[in-house]
């Protein structure tokens, strides 16, 4: 009983540690895109949560602050779900691969915009990988999941182009339409979704093969 309390203690702390850094990041990095004259706070928030990066951290911020403060709430019972805890978990990693591969290189960003970011695509990615992999009750998730977990990242990149059509605006520079044509920001949008599904199965083996070594 007491070593499951330490672990839920520490668990609770790291949970701690991720809400706290979401709660500086998240405003920081709204206010530094409302300093931009050229939009008004509504621009400023449609053009924030176009980024996926953006709302999946606002997810993680949410699970975080749920899982601290939700009580009994059916929103905590929801977060607290082995399935939904490693649905997010894929998002945000996902969030910290795209980014360290593919657009680390070609960024030169300094002060906030660098803190905000390493948050946002390192720091919190890796704790929260910590969380789910220590502190998270593994229960065998059906592979059938993964096609529920996909919904919102297909919307995600179904808005991304449909918006970026009227407004030539596009988060990210792999599934920019105008630069590279429709044709081949579908196609990479697909091989984002790929990675979704390789990542989703390779979280939730791990999770068959705890479940197992537990019996």
């Amino acid at each position: 009983m007491e070593k499951e309390n330490t672990t839920k203690i520490k668990g609770e702390i790291l949970l701690g540690i991720i809400f706290a850094l979401e709660l500086y990041a998240l405003p920081v990095q709204f206010y530094l895109l409302l300093k931009n004259p050229e939009f008004t706070f509504f621009s400023a928030a449609v053009r924030f949560f176009s980024f996926f990066t953006i709302t999946t951290n606002t997810i993680v911020f949410i699970c975080s602050a749920l899982l601290l403060f939700g009580g009994r709430s059916r929103a905590n019972a929801f977060f607290k779900k082995c399935s939904t805890i490693t649905a997010i978990t894929v998002y945000i990693l996902i969030v910290g691969i795209v980014f360290n591969l593919l657009l680390r290189p070609i960024l030169n960003l300094e002060g906030h915009h660098l803190i905000v970011s390493e948050i946002f695509h390192t720091v919190v990615p890796v704790l929260f990988l910590f969380f789910w992999l220590f502190f998270v009750s593994p229960e065998k998730i059906s592979f059938k999941v993964i096609s529920y977990w996909l919904i919102y990242p297909i919307i995600y990149i179904i808005y991304t182009l449909f918006h970026g059509l009227a407004t030539e605006f596009y988060p990210y520079p792999f599934i920019d339409a105008t630069q590279l044509g429709f044709e081949i920001a579908i196609i990479n949008g697909f091989f984002v979704l790929l990675s979704f599904v390789i990542l989703s199965i390779i979280l939730i083996s791990i999770f068959r093969i705890k479940t197992k070594s537990y019996t």
